[in-house]
């Protein structure tokens, strides 16, 4: 089920339409004199925009000054203008009549008049319709006034709207007199802006203090009782506070009691409605005031527009919190809300009593634009709670939740402060790169579910911060570094180079807070421009370094943690990401790195730390088997670290739609082979000797025996009981251990089918495309007996790494028919989508020089032809056996991208016996598909029989004379071009033999 609103993040973004209209330009119609003095008293200037405080506003507005109304209307019918304002003397017509044929040329356009004397404008408008204008103000010699009309116009364009999308709140002002609103209209929007750009400032990200601005109550102006109550009865659910006068008309007639009967309406509807009556009559309207209960200002007093500060601040709780007993006594400040939640615990209860009663936390939280908490609040009495402290108790719970919930789903500017609050933070400007994008964007997404969307398993992002690629471009531009790293072609010296390099010294105090307050190992991750991306996709391209983070002194851990974030950096010109950049068509001086620092998901035992479990998850299975379906999506899962699947390692492939079916298990003879054997983990006492080229040898491998003897083998693994030849979930029995994740799967110790297949959803259905995670899970306490369940940690999935994952399948099918004996290869397990027809070198792998312990010595062999090819632009066909690509030599060729990035199309045709499953988790995988790289699969022991579904003619391929030959490997090169067909849809895959022709 999803949470119900109120997610900071989604809250923040329904804020995102409001205030539509805008004031940019502005047609100004005036004598050139008028214009004049208006500049020369700063009218027209930025720095009358610059006191604004908005934010929310690029630049100040624009004005086009004409001097006739014939010329205002020409301008209107040649530009699109957003305000006219006019003076009360034009040389040709009268103002009112400017405003009624502009209107009619600019379909509505505010006309707002502007009178510089106060007899001028009241003559004006005793003899000419006010109704033609959008309003109506005094010039008094301050600039603002200018701020005054902008924000004016900008609200009563868009209070329906944002009330109706934002539920803003209003304040709504009854005043006649253009000398007097003209001033109190400018000191409520100052008041205003200034709380808003109080709130802007402690915004966590952009579009949290945009929130802020966005947000702010509008004024809404009426000069008579009618207007003023057809204001309220429209709003009146938003109203947050009433301004008005006493006297003023009223069925047509000048009132003197006239705010007096609107201040008793509205209260008769909200008895708590603050209320600020003003007279020029002093005595006369304080009494009235008093007898209603409202606040009263005479006019003719000093501090008049100070008084009227006074009650916002007070009355709106604009400003700090200020905690006061019944008798006035100040006894506590917030100055936001971590004060608040800090202060209130020690505040003593009757100052509770005090603010309670008057709705005083409301209309704090109100201020703050949380409308919806507001309300709730502000319908909780205080004798609804036996106690004060039930009281305090209630406030401090809706604190804390609003204070969770402003981070929850943002990227926060970095703040030390808040970062104990913000699971996702920002160091620096700049992109966060493809793959913190991808990771905000889910921690995004997360925050519409609860654990009961994944069948009660807790589902998380780890805390993450993120250095944004200027960093990159500083150190780059500091260091020098970027010519030696472009013409540099060896790894070790580029690394060494940028080790010893200095981080900027802006950025040095953020990363040593970020060191003495994350514990435990951490993982450094690169975060590229390109990479995991919706286009180009990049997995594995770049570093990711894990560090113990265990040092006992800060320095040694700054020192660790700067290191790896020089060396992600480095890795952007390592040889293996130039190649993939130059296959992808990417320049190497377009790519930026920013990089991703996270506590690593797991547990410490002894000096090991790894996860319970880690998985890689796909929504788009390429290997279905039995009821499974390609869009049932797949995971591998694997005990430790993840480096045993994204390096192609032996993992379980299980689809999380039927995670009953694992054909790994089902041959009791492949069984022990095809298991997991090793697994990762971090080595906690290990310290590296040199950071350049050690940093990252803190990962080791251990056998399964020592997370037996951890504690951590139980949840994921089975016994193979010798003589029984079978299974069982019990490792209690002596015999072969085997990692089925049976305990999780089968018995269902943790609902993590259900979560996987729920996650892969609500991931393709956001990007819109099919999808990658990477996961890692911690079972926490779960099968310890040494604590009440109530107080054991619960089980928790982390969700580690987000990126789209293309299938490759685009377009019209490829369907080309051969004749059986015009093939070299066909089979039903290929992937890719396409035709490839330049192809004119197959290079493979000898069947009679190969055994399982030369896979390393292939794949450097690989590599020096395919430099060779690289230098001639000859694309070639790659046959082998195993997995191509995996970091296990004894699972297949170890090939790196730069030693093959000329291939096209890999075979995957291994002798039999050796049965090594598709590694669909792998980086070298990933990127296969992104490249859009053909690859097919035979069974093991596939022959040349052209009566099999798949088959590879060997005989053919020893039969051509080579063009060169290794220890290991055959080149062959041909004259008429290979034609490869590939059916992403149905998984068919051929390969023609040179010079032939299809069959109609």
């Amino acid at each position: 089920m999803k949470e119900e609103g109120g997610r900071n993040g989604l809250r923040a973004r329904r804020f995102e339409g409001l205030m539509p209209f805008r004031v940019r330009e502005i047609l100004l119609v005036s004598s050139p004199y008028d214009a004049f003095v208006l500049e020369e008293d700063g009218l027209l200037t930025e720095q009358a925009f610059l006191e604004l405080g908005d934010t929310g506003v690029p630049s100040s507005p624009r004005f086009t000054h004409v001097s006739t109304g014939e010329a205002a209307l020409d301008a209107l019918r040649e530009h699109r203008y957003d305000l006219v304002l006019t003076l009360t003397t034009l040389p040709d017509m009268e103002a009112d009549v400017l405003a009624l044929r502009a209107k009619k040329s600019a379909s509505g356009i505010p006309v707002v008049l502007l009178g510089l004397d106060r007899k001028e404008l009241r003559d004006l408008l005793d003899r000419i319709d006010p109704a033609q204008f959008d309003g109506a103000f005094l010039w008094s010699g301050d600039a603002k006034v200018l701020l005054t009309i902008v924000k004016y116009v900008e609200d009563q364009r868009n209070v329906a709207h944002d009330v109706e999308q934002g539920n803003v709140r209003v304040l709504i002002m009854i005043e006649d007199s253009p000398r007097y609103y003209s001033s109190f209209l400018g000191l409520l929007y100052r008041e205003l802006m200034a709380q808003s750009h109080t709130l802007y400032t402690e915004g966590i990200d952009e579009l949290h203090r945009q929130m802020y601005m966005k947000s702010r109550p509008k004024i809404l102006h009426a000069t008579t009782y009618e207007e003023g109550m057809e204001l309220f009865e429209r709003y009146k659910s938003n109203v947050m506070a009433v301004v008005c006068d006493l006297r003023f008309p009223r069925d047509g007639e000048l009132d003197d009691r006239a705010g007096l009967e609107f201040a008793r309406a509205v209260r008769t509807y909200d008895p708590e409605l603050p209320v600020l009556l003003q007279s020029a009559e002093e005595e006369e309207g304080a009494e009235a005031a008093a007898e209603l209960g409202v606040a009263f200002v005479g006019k003719k007093t000093p501090r008049l527009l100070a008084e009227i500060r006074n009650f916002l601040r007070f009355n709106l709780r604009f400003g700090d919190f200020v905690f006061r007993l019944p008798d006035g006594g100040e006894v506590g400040r917030a100055h936001d809300l971590r004060d608040l939640i800090e202060v209130l615990p020690e505040v003593p209860a009757e100052s509770i009593a005090y603010h309670g009663l008057r709705n005083h936390f409301s209309l704090w939280l109100q201020a703050r634009s949380e409308f919806e908490l507001a309300e709730r609040v502000r319908h909780q009495e205080i004798s609804d709670f036996e106690t004060l402290e039930e009281a305090r108790q209630y406030l401090l719970d809706v604190l804390q939740t609003l204070q969770r919930n402003t981070f929850r789903g943002v990227v926060s500017d970095f703040d030390r402060g808040h970062f104990e609050e913000s699971d996702f933070t920002r160091i620096g400007q700049g992109p966060l790169g493809g793959k913190a994008r991808g990771l905000a964007f889910f921690h995004r997404l997360l925050t519409a579910y609860g654990p009961e969307d994944f069948g009660g398993l807790r589902v998380s992002l780890p805390r993450t911060a993120v250095l944004a690629t200027e960093l990159f471009d500083e150190f780059m531009e500091e260091s020098g570094l970027r010519g030696f790293a472009s013409a540099c072609d060896d790894d070790v010296e580029i690394a060494r180079r940028f080790v010893e390099a200095e981080l900027p010294e802006a950025h040095e105090e953020e990363l040593r807070f970020l060191a003495s307050r994350l514990e435990g190992p951490l993982a450094v991750r690169s975060s590229s421009l390109l990479e995991d991306s919706l286009h180009q996709v990049m997995a594995g391209i770049y570093l990711t370094l894990l560090i113990p983070n265990n040092a006992p002194d800060l320095e040694t851990r700054l020192e660790e943690l700067a290191a790896a974030i020089r060396l992600v950096y480095a890795s952007v010109f390592f040889q293996g990401a130039r190649s993939y950049l130059e296959n992808m068509g990417q320049l190497l001086e377009d790519e930026k790195m920013a990089v991703i620092i996270q506590p690593i998901v797991g547990q410490r035992r002894g000096d090991r730390f790894y996860p319970s479990f880690s998985a890689v998850a796909e929504s788009y299975n390429f290997y279905p088997l039995g009821p499974q379906k390609p869009e049932d999506g797949v995971a591998l899962m694997a005990l430790g670290l993840g480096r045993t699947i994204v390096e192609g390692g032996m993992a379980l492939r299980v689809s999380p739609r039927h995670p009953e079916v694992v054909p790994q298990l089902d041959d009791p003879d492949l069984l022990l082979e095809a298991t997991q054997r090793k697994f990762y983990a971090m080595d906690l006492s290990y310290r590296p000797r040199d950071l350049a080229l050690d940093l990252a040898e803190a990962v080791r491998q251990y056998d399964l025996s020592a997370a037996e003897e951890d504690g951590a083998l139980a949840p994921v693994a089975s016994t193979f009981v010798p003589g029984e030849e079978r299974l069982v979930d019990d490792l209690s029995r002596s015999g072969s251990r085997v990692v089925t994740f049976n305990n999780i799967l089968r018995h269902r110790s943790i609902p993590l089918a259900e979560a996987l297949q729920r996650l892969l959803e609500i991931a393709r259905e956001g990007m819109g495309t099919p999808v990658e995670l990477e996961l890692a899970g911690d079972m926490g306490d779960w099968g310890k007996v040494f604590s009440p369940p109530d107080e054991r940690r619960p089980p928790e999935l982390s969700v580690l790494q987000v990126r789209p994952f293309p299938t490759g399948i685009t377009g019209d099918e490829t369907k080309l028919s051969f004749a059986a004996e015009d093939l070299l290869c066909r089979s039903t397990a290929s992937l890719g989508h396409g035709l490839i027809r330049d192809i004119r070198d197959v290079v493979y792998v000898d069947r009679d020089r190969w055994e399982p312990g030369a896979n390393a010595e292939i794949a450097r062999e690989v590599g020096e032809i395919n430099e060779r090819l690289e230098r001639e632009d000859r694309p070639f066909l790659l046959i082998g056996p195993g997995r191509w690509g995996s970091r296990d030599e004894w699972l297949g060729i170890p090939v790196e991208w730069g030693q093959i990035s000329s291939v096209a199309v890999i075979v995957e045709a291994s002798p039999e016996g050796y049965a090594v499953d598709p590694s669909q988790g792998s980086h070298f995988f990933h990127n296969l598909t992104n490249l859009h790289l053909g690859y097919l699969t035979l069974p093991p022991g596939t022959d040349g029989d052209r009566e099999s579904e798949s088959f590879l003619d060997w005989a053919w391929l020893d039969s051509v004379e080579p063009h060169a030959t290794t220890d290991h490997l055959r080149h062959l090169r041909f004259d008429e071009p290979l034609v490869v067909a590939l059916d992403g849809r149905d998984r068919q895959g051929i390969v023609a033999l040179p010079d032939r022709e299809p069959t109609p």
